[in-house]
């Protein structure tokens, strides 16, 4: 049955299996489906809305999520706040999301790694993205950035593979969390320059960076939104974009 969807103002209808995701570094705003019901629209919402991240508070959709839920309280007259369920590549937000009361009052703000990475990597995943998400809307679309602490002797991605190369396997590497699009932007990174780094996967951007400046690691891709800040402050050397 198809599930009534919820964009800006307006109820439409969309098939759950016609999930689309237009590019591998939006994020996307997913709403647990709902039965149609004859209740009029502008019923909608009778209680809070929670906005729930599945990554830690400080980090890129974090930051996404706490300025959308600014807006929508005051289109929607209704409290709405952030939930951080961090984990698993948003594994565990997106399960808490599926699992959860299927009124529209949930909402779910992810990268495509849950809903579109993920599950190909998973063999048994504790949710079906199109059985159990309706899209509501595209966010945003992110840039990716290859930084590198501003003190590093790297000063580009050339000398940064040639480091890996020289020492293969052990050029700690980190990302955002095992099946991210971050981990895939580094997996294609190995690929092309024929090297192998240590991935270090976290748990979200924001300890990754943490552990970036605090020299735990050597480098890392991440969306610009978490980055622009240390880069203009002259504590990351930025050293590619896609």
């Amino acid at each position: 049955m198809p599930a009534a969807v919820w964009s800006g103002g307006i109820v439409s209808l969309a098939a759950p299996c016609r999930l689309r995701l237009t590019s591998a570094l939006a994020a996307a705003l997913v709403l647990v489906p709902w039965l149609i019901s004859s209740a009029p629209a502008q019923d909608f919402p009778t209680h809070l809305v929670r906005i729930v991240v599945a990554f830690p508070a400080g980090g890129p959709t974090d930051f996404v999520a706490r300025l959308l839920a600014d807006k929508l309280k005051f289109l929607l007259g209704q409290s709405v706040v952030v939930e951080n369920k961090p984990g698993a590549n948003g594994t565990i937000g997106a399960e808490y999301v599926a699992r959860g009361e299927a009124d529209g009052h949930l909402l779910f703000l992810t990268t495509v790694g849950a809903v579109a990475v993920t599950p190909h990597l998973v063999a048994r995943l504790p949710y079906d993205p199109a059985r159990d998400f309706a899209p509501v809307t595209l966010v945003v679309r992110n840039t990716t950035i290859l930084v590198v602490k501003t003190e590093s002797q790297i000063g580009s991605a050339r000398e940064l593979a040639a480091l890996a190369q020289r020492k293969p396997g052990v050029v700690p590497f980190a990302s955002t969390g095992s099946g991210s699009m971050t981990h895939l932007a580094l997996e294609l990174f190995q690929s092309a320059a024929g090297v192998k780094f240590l991935h270090v996967p976290y748990r979200g951007a924001a300890p990754a960076l943490t552990d970036l400046l605090g020299g735990q690691v050597q480098a890392m891709f991440a969306d610009a939104p978490v980055l622009m800040s240390q880069i203009t402050g002259g504590a990351l050397r930025a050293l590619g974009a896609a």
